[in-house]
């Protein structure tokens, strides 16, 4: 061999040496073996770009595998789609994470969870129950998780007695201990209070007072200051044909919630059947304390059966110590049916536009969302919590 290629192949060799000291193999065919996703990953983004997140979406799945690494991705992909509606699409991500055979235990317990989630919000309770259960009983790690799920699940399906072994199960979870005390978080001790009163009302429909009475107990046991196991007692014991026990336990209501009290007039109607007297002196001395209109108004209806003048001086007064549209409404129509003539028909057109206002005025709103409706519901529809729907207030509500 020459000098000269002698020479040349030691110079290649150096360089070669340096080349790969200053970039290593491995890298290099990363680099080579992430060209596809790169391509896919700007072809993602380019859709997003475009105002096509579909295909953005797609784009995003085919370009990433399933594995360890990429499984948030796809996680969080899944729980978005979920979030949209899309609910098919997340249950096919989350059913294809589990079919992969690399994940960590604690990966497919998570994916295992959110599928339950997805067949909760696909309405398939069945599956997600069955699901769910099995990471309860053998895993600690998303045990909260699950168990939040089933209780949402036993919720749906009205079966309230499973829905408070979970919520007990999840009590000691939601506490701090601290030496001598305990910080509890979450409204836990509502919604099992509510669980036993929805048991009650089940078994006063069906005229099973023995059940109905236990349930209440337990209600009360775990939330004194539940004010719908108060109503619901009251109702119990009037039933048994004891309407004195009943307005005695009534009166414990503006303890727990004045803001019910309103609530409590069918129960009152009832109790002071054949005693107007009664009735109105009782609603009167509620309104000292808890001015409303509604009571305003069965007062009213009560006097002016028997007396319109004294009906209209009541009404004058309450109107002018506590003016509402409602108030007013029917002041209107109280001073209509004295006139006649000219006089009335301006009041007429009056009552009209103050009705026509309070037409579309919702009644009741929950105080932790702002969902607003015409009827009571010791659920929130919306935002599924418990207990915290009440009645408007101000002028133009209660």
């Amino acid at each position: 061999m020459s000098d000269w290629a002698i020479f040349l192949a030691c110079f290649l060799a150096i360089a070669i040496g340096w080349l790969l000291g200053r970039f290593p193999v491995a890298r290099l065919w990363q680099k080579f073996k992430n060209r596809g996703w790169r391509k896919s990953y700007m072809e993602g983004i380019h859709l997003l770009l475009n105002e096509e997140p579909d295909q953005a979406i797609e784009t995003f799945i085919q370009a990433w595998d399933v594995n360890v690494e990429n499984f948030d991705l796809h996680n969080a992909l899944a729980n978005m789609l979920r979030r949209k509606g899309e609910v098919d699409r997340a249950i096919r991500i989350h059913a294809n994470l589990l079919e992969c055979p690399k994940l960590t235990k604690g990966q497919v317990r998570q994916a295992t969870i959110e599928l339950a989630h997805d067949y909760i919000a696909a309405g398939l309770l069945d599956r997600a129950e069955r699901l769910l259960i099995n990471v309860v009983n053998n895993s600690q790690d998303f045990e909260e998780r699950a168990l939040e799920l089933l209780q949402q699940i036993y919720q749906l399906e009205k079966e309230w007695d499973k829905a408070v072994t979970v919520a007990e199960q999840l009590a000691p979870k939601r506490q701090l201990s601290f030496k001598n005390r305990k910080l509890s978080s979450g409204h836990y001790h509502v919604q099992i209070a509510h669980y036993y009163c929805e048991m009650a009302q089940q078994a006063l429909a069906e005229a099973n007072f023995v059940m109905a009475e236990k349930a209440l107990e337990k209600a009360l046991q775990t939330y004194p200051q539940c004010a719908r196991a108060t109503l619901l007692k009251s109702e119990l014991t009037l039933e048994k044909g004891n309407p004195l026990f009943a307005l005695e336990i009534l009166m414990h209501l503006p303890e727990q919630d004045p803001h019910l009290l309103v609530e409590s007039l069918p129960l009152l109607e009832r109790i002071f059947a054949h005693d107007d007297k009664g009735l109105i002196s009782h609603l009167q001395s509620l309104l000292e304390n808890y001015p409303s209109v509604q009571i305003e108004k069965r007062v009213f209806e009560v006097l002016n059966a028997a007396d319109p003048f004294e009906a209209n001086e009541f009404l004058t007064a309450q109107v002018r110590k506590r003016p509402t549209l409602q108030g007013l409404d029917l002041l209107i129509q109280q001073q209509m049916d004295m006139l006649q003539g000219p006089a009335r028909e301006n009041l007429q057109l009056l009552h009209q536009l103050v009705s026509d206002v309070l037409k579309n005025k919702a009644s009741y709103q929950c105080k932790r969302c702002g969902f607003s409706g015409m009827h009571m519901h010791w659920l929130c529809p919306q935002c599924q919590s418990w207990d915290t729907i009440r009645r408007i207030r101000g002028s133009e509500g209660d």
